[in-house]
């Protein structure tokens, strides 16, 4: 395995990694802390039926989502930055790429910052110490590539699947209250089961529409999606449940749940009980937190080499470098805001890649057969950007889930502007892409 991870080339099928290696890689990415708490957050402003409901939901859909840009990244053996330059044009794709390069080195930054704020409370250690040791350890594992992203997911999985039950145990063992509350209501139901959909679909579009860049390594198409599985819904449908299901649990014995972000959560729970359960939260935590970080950084690394034509491990240090400087300052606590108004731009962006591959448009682009600027593919983007910012900040955002109007409206349209009879990619038995008329 080479150190530039094939930012400019394909993934030989040499190189392909087994189901359990590619799965492992995928469930270490959204089985983390940030997920748990999203479910917790859910159950709060709505209920716990209806947070429940939007979750499995939004988890079969993003394995569709994912599992389908994975697909393309198996076929076309390249990373999102590559196939996107292909689909949108020399110049076009710097913009896409570009954005979700940005858009995840941003998730590395606030990864980072996470677990180095719950370290320096618990240790009495200045922040931006511990938010620079542990950015520069999260560097360096990414610095290994794929197999780093491996290693860390080994770890990161079966540590917080303990620390969740961990938790759950510990709270049963808690003496329920008296005046506990509803189970049925415990939430303020605030928030529409449309608008829990849209939030569930939003919380990891982003990094779920750079699937090309770990699928490419799948030596199989069943590894590819078995691969995404052990994510969506396994792993990310767990981690946001488990929020759900805390945040019952903690009002049925009548504690506090309106603190999801401090002690209203498996590791913060655990750190308020003290002595060793402190030191296995924390512990657990920078692992789990970290995990998803690396994997963001991968993401971003890799589309940024491509862009300005560097190596992988020098785009690494100086993504990474850039990073640690915002988690270390605070600065990150601003980007929380802007990733969310983001991520209403990037659910149009997998739907026209997805439309481009599997109505031959980007096999014709491939061959040369469609030159010049990329019309159908940014028409598209617009129409879905358009849809998607009108129903977001419009009352009809309480009946339809945005990133799904985005998408769809999207992929509407790529479809009407291309053939229907466009040749169809298939895989060659040398591995190839060739036309299936």
């Amino acid at each position: 395995m080479t150190h530039d991870e094939h930012t400019t080339g394909q993934v030989s099928a040499l190189e392909g990694l087994g189901t359990f290696k590619l799965a492992m890689v995928w469930a270490g990415f959204p089985f983390i802390l940030a997920i748990t708490i999203t479910g917790s957050v859910f159950a709060i402003k709505s209920s716990v039926s209806t947070a429940t409901a939007a979750i499995l939901l939004g988890s079969l859909l993003m394995f569709a989502y994912v599992g389908l840009l994975g697909e393309i990244g198996w076929r076309e053996r390249r990373s999102f930055s590559q196939i996107a330059q292909t689909v949108f044009g020399d110049f076009g794709y710097l913009f896409v790429a570009g954005l979700l390069s940005v858009l995840v080195l941003g998730w590395f930054t606030i990864n980072t910052a996470m677990p180095a704020e719950i370290l320096a409370a618990s240790l009495g250690v200045p922040y931006w110490l511990i938010a620079t040791i542990l950015g520069i350890a999260f560097v360096a594992i990414t610095a290994r590539g794929i197999a780093g992203m491996n290693m860390i997911s080994n770890v990161s999985v079966p540590l917080f699947g303990v620390l969740i039950f961990l938790a759950f145990g510990m709270l049963l063992g808690h003496p329920a209250s008296a005046t506990q509350a509803n189970h049925a209501g415990v939430g303020s139901h605030a928030l529409t089961f449309q608008e829990i959909l849209a939030g569930v679909l939003a919380s990891f579009a982003d990094s779920g529409t750079l699937a090309p860049d770990f699928n490419r390594w799948a030596s199989s198409r069943r590894s590819s999606w078995l691969s995404v599985f052990a994510a969506f819904p396994l792993g990310f449908g767990i981690a946001m449940l488990a929020g759900v299901a805390f945040t019952w649990m903690l009002a049925t014995h009548g504690l506090k749940t309106s603190d999801p972000f401090q002690s209203a959560n498996p590791v913060g729970y655990l750190v308020s009980l003290g002595k060793i359960f402190t030191f296995v939260a924390v512990l657990v935590a920078i692992v789990n937190q970290g995990s998803n970080a690396t994997h963001c950084l991968y993401n971003s690394t890799l589309g940024f080499s491509k862009l300005f034509r560097q190596r992988y491990l020098m785009t690494t240090a100086v993504a990474g470098a850039i990073g640690i400087v915002i988690a270390a300052t605070g600065v990150w606590a601003f980007l929380l805001d802007w990733l969310e108004i983001i991520g209403i731009l990037v659910p149009p962006i997998g739907a026209v890649v997805i439309v481009s591959h599997f109505s031959g448009y980007l096999s014709r682009r491939h061959k040369g057969e469609l030159t010049g600027p990329a019309i159908a593919p940014w028409t598209a983007l617009a129409v879905g950007w358009a849809c998607g910012l009108i129903v977001n900040y419009s009352a009809a955002s309480h009946y339809l889930p945005v990133p799904m109007v985005s998408f769809l409206t999207a992929a509407a349209m790529m479809a009407a502007l291309t053939s229907l009879k466009s040749p169809v990619p298939a895989i060659a038995s040398n591995g190839l892409i060739t036309e299936k008329e």
